[in-house]
Protein backbone atom coordinates (compact mmCIF):
# COMPACT_ATOMS: atom_id res chain seq x y z
CA UNK A 1 0.00 0.00 0.00
CA UNK A 2 1.20 3.51 -0.77
CA UNK A 3 -0.12 6.96 -0.15
CA UNK A 4 -0.69 7.32 -3.89
CA UNK A 5 -3.73 5.05 -3.51
CA UNK A 6 -5.70 7.95 -2.05
CA UNK A 7 -4.90 10.19 -5.01
CA UNK A 8 -5.72 7.46 -7.54
CA UNK A 9 -9.22 7.26 -6.20
CA UNK A 10 -9.74 11.02 -5.81
CA UNK A 11 -10.32 10.80 -2.08
CA UNK A 12 -9.21 13.55 0.23
CA UNK A 13 -6.07 12.69 2.17
CA UNK A 14 -6.80 12.53 5.89
CA UNK A 15 -3.12 12.98 6.69
CA UNK A 16 -2.88 16.09 4.54
CA UNK A 17 -5.96 17.49 6.28
CA UNK A 18 -4.53 16.88 9.75
CA UNK A 19 -4.90 20.02 11.92
CA UNK A 20 -1.24 19.86 12.91
CA UNK A 21 1.22 21.18 10.34
CA UNK A 22 3.37 18.12 11.04
CA UNK A 23 1.06 15.06 11.37
CA UNK A 24 2.39 12.43 13.79
CA UNK A 25 4.52 9.68 12.21
CA UNK A 26 3.78 7.41 15.16
CA UNK A 27 0.28 8.46 16.23
CA UNK A 28 -1.21 7.59 19.57
CA UNK A 29 -4.25 5.30 19.63
CA UNK A 30 -7.36 5.06 21.81
CA UNK A 31 -9.03 1.65 21.60
CA UNK A 32 -12.80 1.68 22.24
CA UNK A 33 -14.86 -1.43 23.06
CA UNK A 34 -18.58 -1.35 23.97
CA UNK A 35 -19.45 -4.22 26.32
CA UNK A 36 -22.54 -5.67 27.95
CA UNK A 37 -22.65 -8.93 29.95
CA UNK A 38 -19.45 -10.21 28.35
CA UNK A 39 -18.12 -12.27 31.26
CA UNK A 40 -18.01 -15.49 29.19
CA UNK A 41 -15.64 -14.00 26.60
CA UNK A 42 -14.04 -11.26 28.69
CA UNK A 43 -10.81 -13.12 29.49
CA UNK A 44 -10.16 -13.85 25.81
CA UNK A 45 -11.02 -10.29 24.83
CA UNK A 46 -8.78 -8.67 27.44
CA UNK A 47 -5.92 -11.06 26.67
CA UNK A 48 -6.09 -10.17 22.97
CA UNK A 49 -6.27 -6.43 23.62
CA UNK A 50 -3.48 -6.20 26.17
CA UNK A 51 -1.28 -8.33 23.90
CA UNK A 52 -1.40 -5.69 21.13
CA UNK A 53 2.15 -4.89 20.05
CA UNK A 54 1.60 -1.26 19.06
CA UNK A 55 3.57 0.78 21.58
CA UNK A 56 1.55 3.97 21.33
CA UNK A 57 -1.81 2.72 22.64
CA UNK A 58 -2.58 5.29 25.32
CA UNK A 59 -5.91 3.91 26.55
CA UNK A 60 -8.41 1.07 26.28
CA UNK A 61 -11.92 2.43 26.78
CA UNK A 62 -14.51 -0.13 27.87
CA UNK A 63 -18.02 1.36 27.72
CA UNK A 64 -20.12 -0.96 29.88
CA UNK A 65 -23.89 -0.99 29.32
CA UNK A 66 -24.67 -1.65 33.00
CA UNK A 67 -23.70 -5.33 32.89
CA UNK A 68 -25.20 -7.64 35.50
CA UNK A 69 -22.84 -10.60 35.18
CA UNK A 70 -19.67 -9.18 36.76
CA UNK A 71 -18.23 -7.66 33.57
CA UNK A 72 -18.11 -4.15 35.03
CA UNK A 73 -16.50 -5.23 38.31
CA UNK A 74 -13.91 -7.35 36.49
CA UNK A 75 -12.93 -4.44 34.27
CA UNK A 76 -12.64 -2.12 37.27
CA UNK A 77 -10.20 -4.54 38.89
CA UNK A 78 -8.24 -4.68 35.64
CA UNK A 79 -8.05 -0.88 35.55
CA UNK A 80 -6.29 -0.96 38.92
CA UNK A 81 -3.59 -3.18 37.43
CA UNK A 82 -3.17 -1.49 34.04
CA UNK A 83 -3.60 2.28 34.03
CA UNK A 84 -4.37 2.26 30.29
CA UNK A 85 -7.67 0.53 31.00
CA UNK A 86 -10.54 3.00 31.44
CA UNK A 87 -14.08 1.88 32.33
CA UNK A 88 -17.18 4.03 31.92
CA UNK A 89 -20.84 3.29 32.55
CA UNK A 90 -23.22 3.48 29.62
CA UNK A 91 -26.73 3.85 31.08
CA UNK A 92 -28.32 3.80 27.61
CA UNK A 93 -26.78 0.32 27.09
CA UNK A 94 -26.65 0.52 23.29
CA UNK A 95 -23.23 0.11 21.60
CA UNK A 96 -23.51 3.45 19.79
CA UNK A 97 -24.16 5.30 23.04
CA UNK A 98 -21.18 3.61 24.67
CA UNK A 99 -18.88 4.40 21.77
CA UNK A 100 -20.00 8.03 21.82
CA UNK A 101 -19.19 8.35 25.51
CA UNK A 102 -15.70 7.01 24.88
CA UNK A 103 -15.17 9.16 21.77
CA UNK A 104 -15.79 12.30 23.80
CA UNK A 105 -13.10 11.25 26.27
CA UNK A 106 -10.56 9.69 23.92
CA UNK A 107 -7.20 11.47 23.70
CA UNK A 108 -5.45 9.47 20.96
CA UNK A 109 -4.60 10.77 17.49
CA UNK A 110 -6.47 7.70 16.22
CA UNK A 111 -9.52 5.87 17.59
CA UNK A 112 -9.92 2.15 16.95
CA UNK A 113 -13.39 0.76 17.64
CA UNK A 114 -13.30 -2.99 18.34
CA UNK A 115 -16.11 -5.48 19.03
CA UNK A 116 -16.29 -7.53 22.21
CA UNK A 117 -17.47 -10.67 20.39
CA UNK A 118 -14.26 -11.15 18.42
CA UNK A 119 -10.69 -12.40 18.58
CA UNK A 120 -7.68 -10.32 17.52
CA UNK A 121 -4.13 -10.99 16.35
CA UNK A 122 -1.48 -9.07 18.37
CA UNK A 123 -0.75 -6.75 15.43
CA UNK A 124 -4.32 -5.63 14.70
CA UNK A 125 -3.75 -2.07 15.94
CA UNK A 126 -0.30 -1.90 14.34
CA UNK A 127 -1.63 -2.92 10.94
CA UNK A 128 -4.62 -0.60 11.28
CA UNK A 129 -2.35 2.39 11.94
CA UNK A 130 -0.02 1.38 9.09
CA UNK A 131 -2.99 1.17 6.72
CA UNK A 132 -4.15 4.65 7.72
CA UNK A 133 -0.67 6.07 7.17
CA UNK A 134 -0.13 4.23 3.88
CA UNK A 135 -3.44 5.09 2.21
CA UNK A 136 -4.42 8.49 3.60
CA UNK A 137 -7.88 7.03 4.20
CA UNK A 138 -10.32 8.50 6.68
CA UNK A 139 -10.87 5.05 8.12
CA UNK A 140 -9.62 1.49 7.68
CA UNK A 141 -11.05 -1.83 8.75
CA UNK A 142 -10.67 -5.57 8.78
CA UNK A 143 -12.26 -8.40 6.84
CA UNK A 144 -15.05 -9.82 9.01
CA UNK A 145 -13.82 -13.40 9.25
CA UNK A 146 -16.18 -15.70 11.18
CA UNK A 147 -14.75 -17.95 13.88
CA UNK A 148 -15.45 -21.67 13.68
CA UNK A 149 -18.84 -22.79 14.98
CA UNK A 150 -18.99 -24.85 18.16
CA UNK A 151 -22.05 -26.95 17.26
CA UNK A 152 -23.52 -28.47 14.10
CA UNK A 153 -25.98 -25.60 13.66
CA UNK A 154 -23.26 -23.14 14.67
CA UNK A 155 -21.06 -24.41 11.82
CA UNK A 156 -24.02 -24.14 9.44
CA UNK A 157 -24.51 -20.51 10.52
CA UNK A 158 -20.81 -19.81 9.85
CA UNK A 159 -21.21 -21.35 6.38
CA UNK A 160 -24.22 -19.08 5.81
CA UNK A 161 -22.12 -16.05 6.74
CA UNK A 162 -19.45 -17.09 4.22
CA UNK A 163 -21.92 -17.81 1.44
CA UNK A 164 -22.51 -15.21 -1.30
CA UNK A 165 -26.19 -16.03 -0.77
CA UNK A 166 -25.87 -15.17 2.91
CA UNK A 167 -23.95 -12.09 4.01
CA UNK A 168 -20.75 -12.94 2.12
CA UNK A 169 -21.64 -10.65 -0.78
CA UNK A 170 -20.36 -7.57 1.08
CA UNK A 171 -16.71 -6.81 0.26
CA UNK A 172 -15.61 -6.62 3.89
CA UNK A 173 -16.90 -10.18 4.41
CA UNK A 174 -14.94 -11.74 1.53
CA UNK A 175 -11.74 -13.46 2.59
CA UNK A 176 -8.76 -11.97 0.80
CA UNK A 177 -10.56 -8.79 -0.24
CA UNK A 178 -8.58 -5.56 -0.22
CA UNK A 179 -9.03 -1.97 -1.32
CA UNK A 180 -11.46 0.93 -1.18
CA UNK A 181 -14.91 0.00 0.03
CA UNK A 182 -18.20 1.44 1.28
CA UNK A 183 -18.20 -0.35 4.65
CA UNK A 184 -15.60 -1.53 7.14
CA UNK A 185 -15.64 -3.68 10.26
CA UNK A 186 -13.77 -2.70 13.45
CA UNK A 187 -13.20 0.77 12.07
CA UNK A 188 -9.97 2.62 12.84
CA UNK A 189 -10.27 6.37 12.21
CA UNK A 190 -8.26 9.53 12.57
CA UNK A 191 -9.66 11.40 15.57
CA UNK A 192 -9.72 14.71 13.72
CA UNK A 193 -11.97 13.09 11.09
CA UNK A 194 -14.28 11.74 13.79
CA UNK A 195 -14.48 15.19 15.36
CA UNK A 196 -15.57 16.63 12.02
CA UNK A 197 -18.06 13.88 11.25
CA UNK A 198 -19.68 13.89 14.67
CA UNK A 199 -20.86 11.13 16.96
CA UNK A 200 -22.70 7.96 15.98
CA UNK A 201 -26.46 8.10 15.54
CA UNK A 202 -27.82 6.35 18.62
CA UNK A 203 -31.31 6.14 17.13
CA UNK A 204 -30.13 4.01 14.20
CA UNK A 205 -29.76 0.75 16.09
CA UNK A 206 -27.80 -1.84 14.07
CA UNK A 207 -27.18 0.69 11.30
CA UNK A 208 -25.15 3.35 13.10
CA UNK A 209 -21.93 2.15 11.43
CA UNK A 210 -23.47 2.41 7.95
CA UNK A 211 -24.51 6.00 8.64
CA UNK A 212 -21.18 6.93 10.23
CA UNK A 213 -19.15 5.53 7.33
CA UNK A 214 -21.44 7.26 4.82
CA UNK A 215 -20.85 10.59 6.57
CA UNK A 216 -17.08 10.08 6.36
CA UNK A 217 -17.37 9.42 2.64
CA UNK A 218 -19.67 12.40 2.33
CA UNK A 219 -16.75 14.58 3.45
CA UNK A 220 -14.67 13.14 0.63
CA UNK A 221 -12.58 10.63 2.59
CA UNK A 222 -12.19 7.01 1.58
CA UNK A 223 -12.56 3.81 3.58
CA UNK A 224 -9.93 1.14 3.08
CA UNK A 225 -10.20 -2.60 3.69
CA UNK A 226 -6.93 -4.26 4.68
CA UNK A 227 -6.57 -8.06 4.88
CA UNK A 228 -3.49 -7.56 7.08
CA UNK A 229 -5.81 -6.54 9.94
CA UNK A 230 -6.63 -10.04 11.14
CA UNK A 231 -9.65 -10.44 13.42
CA UNK A 232 -12.42 -13.00 13.80
CA UNK A 233 -15.96 -12.30 14.96
CA UNK A 234 -18.02 -14.81 16.90
CA UNK A 235 -21.27 -15.62 15.02
CA UNK A 236 -24.47 -16.62 16.77
CA UNK A 237 -24.69 -20.31 17.60
CA UNK A 238 -28.46 -20.88 17.54
CA UNK A 239 -31.19 -20.20 14.99
CA UNK A 240 -33.15 -18.25 17.57
CA UNK A 241 -30.30 -15.84 18.30
CA UNK A 242 -29.55 -15.55 14.56
CA UNK A 243 -33.19 -14.63 13.89
CA UNK A 244 -33.19 -11.96 16.60
CA UNK A 245 -29.90 -10.49 15.34
CA UNK A 246 -30.93 -10.20 11.71
CA UNK A 247 -34.51 -9.14 12.42
CA UNK A 248 -32.99 -6.16 14.25
CA UNK A 249 -30.55 -5.63 11.35
CA UNK A 250 -33.47 -5.53 8.92
CA UNK A 251 -35.20 -2.87 11.01
CA UNK A 252 -32.02 -0.87 11.30
CA UNK A 253 -31.23 -0.78 7.58
CA UNK A 254 -34.67 0.63 6.69
CA UNK A 255 -34.38 3.31 9.36
CA UNK A 256 -30.92 4.20 8.10
CA UNK A 257 -32.20 4.38 4.51
CA UNK A 258 -34.89 6.86 5.54
CA UNK A 259 -32.34 9.14 7.16
CA UNK A 260 -29.48 8.69 4.70
CA UNK A 261 -30.09 6.67 1.52
CA UNK A 262 -26.38 6.58 0.64
CA UNK A 263 -25.68 4.65 3.86
CA UNK A 264 -27.16 1.46 2.37
CA UNK A 265 -27.01 -0.38 -0.95
CA UNK A 266 -29.23 -2.68 -3.00
CA UNK A 267 -27.91 -5.78 -1.24
CA UNK A 268 -29.44 -4.64 2.05
CA UNK A 269 -32.91 -4.91 0.52
CA UNK A 270 -32.55 -8.31 -1.17
CA UNK A 271 -34.13 -10.15 1.82
CA UNK A 272 -37.08 -7.72 1.78
CA UNK A 273 -37.54 -8.35 -1.95
CA UNK A 274 -37.52 -12.09 -1.26
CA UNK A 275 -40.17 -11.83 1.47
CA UNK A 276 -42.39 -9.59 -0.66
CA UNK A 277 -42.03 -11.84 -3.72
CA UNK A 278 -42.90 -15.05 -1.89
CA UNK A 279 -45.71 -13.36 0.04
CA UNK A 280 -47.29 -11.86 -3.09
CA UNK A 281 -46.97 -15.16 -4.93
CA UNK A 282 -48.67 -16.97 -2.04
CA UNK A 283 -51.51 -14.42 -1.91
CA UNK A 284 -52.08 -14.70 -5.64
CA UNK A 285 -52.19 -18.50 -5.35
CA UNK A 286 -54.71 -18.28 -2.52
CA UNK A 287 -56.89 -15.85 -4.46
CA UNK A 288 -56.78 -18.01 -7.59
CA UNK A 289 -56.70 -21.53 -6.19
CA UNK A 290 -55.67 -23.03 -9.51
CA UNK A 291 -52.66 -20.75 -9.82
CA UNK A 292 -49.17 -22.22 -9.51
CA UNK A 293 -47.30 -18.96 -8.99
CA UNK A 294 -46.75 -19.55 -5.28
CA UNK A 295 -45.41 -23.07 -5.87
CA UNK A 296 -43.12 -21.89 -8.67
CA UNK A 297 -41.72 -19.09 -6.49
CA UNK A 298 -41.15 -21.49 -3.59
CA UNK A 299 -39.45 -24.08 -5.80
CA UNK A 300 -37.24 -21.36 -7.27
CA UNK A 301 -36.17 -20.28 -3.79
CA UNK A 302 -35.49 -23.88 -2.76
CA UNK A 303 -33.40 -24.21 -5.90
CA UNK A 304 -31.33 -21.20 -4.85
CA UNK A 305 -30.77 -22.76 -1.41
CA UNK A 306 -29.72 -26.03 -3.03
CA UNK A 307 -27.29 -24.20 -5.35
CA UNK A 308 -25.85 -22.27 -2.40
CA UNK A 309 -25.30 -25.56 -0.57
CA UNK A 310 -23.52 -27.08 -3.58
CA UNK A 311 -21.25 -24.03 -3.79
CA UNK A 312 -20.41 -24.39 -0.08
CA UNK A 313 -19.75 -28.12 -0.56
CA UNK A 314 -17.15 -27.28 -3.20
CA UNK A 315 -15.18 -25.39 -0.53
CA UNK A 316 -15.74 -27.50 2.57
CA UNK A 317 -17.15 -30.80 3.78
CA UNK A 318 -19.23 -31.73 6.78
CA UNK A 319 -22.65 -32.78 8.02
CA UNK A 320 -23.36 -29.15 8.96
CA UNK A 321 -23.99 -28.40 5.26
CA UNK A 322 -27.23 -30.36 5.54
CA UNK A 323 -28.42 -27.54 7.82
CA UNK A 324 -27.06 -24.74 5.64
CA UNK A 325 -30.41 -24.20 3.82
CA UNK A 326 -32.12 -23.79 7.21
CA UNK A 327 -29.49 -21.28 8.36
CA UNK A 328 -29.72 -19.33 5.10
CA UNK A 329 -33.52 -19.25 5.21
CA UNK A 330 -33.43 -18.05 8.82
CA UNK A 331 -31.05 -15.26 7.86
CA UNK A 332 -33.07 -14.25 4.78
CA UNK A 333 -36.51 -14.23 6.37
CA UNK A 334 -35.48 -12.63 9.67
CA UNK A 335 -33.76 -9.77 7.83
CA UNK A 336 -36.61 -9.45 5.31
CA UNK A 337 -39.37 -9.45 7.92
CA UNK A 338 -37.39 -6.99 10.02
CA UNK A 339 -37.23 -4.62 7.05
CA UNK A 340 -40.95 -5.12 6.39
CA UNK A 341 -41.70 -4.43 10.05
CA UNK A 342 -39.85 -1.12 9.87
CA UNK A 343 -41.60 -0.18 6.63
CA UNK A 344 -45.08 -0.85 8.03
CA UNK A 345 -44.95 -0.43 11.80
CA UNK A 346 -42.70 2.64 12.03
CA UNK A 347 -45.03 4.89 9.96
CA UNK A 348 -48.07 3.58 11.86
CA UNK A 349 -46.39 4.29 15.19
CA UNK A 350 -45.47 7.80 14.05
CA UNK A 351 -49.04 8.41 12.87
CA UNK A 352 -50.44 7.19 16.18
CA UNK A 353 -48.05 9.43 18.09
CA UNK A 354 -49.07 12.48 16.06
CA UNK A 355 -52.78 11.71 16.51
CA UNK A 356 -52.33 11.60 20.29
CA UNK A 357 -50.60 14.97 20.24
CA UNK A 358 -53.43 16.61 18.29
Amino acid sequence: MTRSLAAEHNYRCAIGDHPNTAPPCRPTVSVIVPVYNEIDCLDRLVTDLLAQDYKRIVEFWFADGCSQDGTYETLLRLSEVDDRVRVIRNPKRGPAAGINLALELATGDIVNRLDAHARYDPDVVTNSVEALLATGAGGVGAIARPSAGKTLIGRAIVAAHKSPFGVGVAKFRRDGAEGWTDAIWNGCYWKHIVDRVGLLREDLHRAEDNDFNARIQGLGYGLYLSPAIRAWYLPRQTLRSLWRQYFANGIGVVRAARERPDAVSWRHFAPLALVLTLSCAALITIAWSEGLLGLIALLAYLGVLAFATLLAAARERGAHLLLLPVALATLHFSYGFGSLWALVVDPLAALFKRSRLV
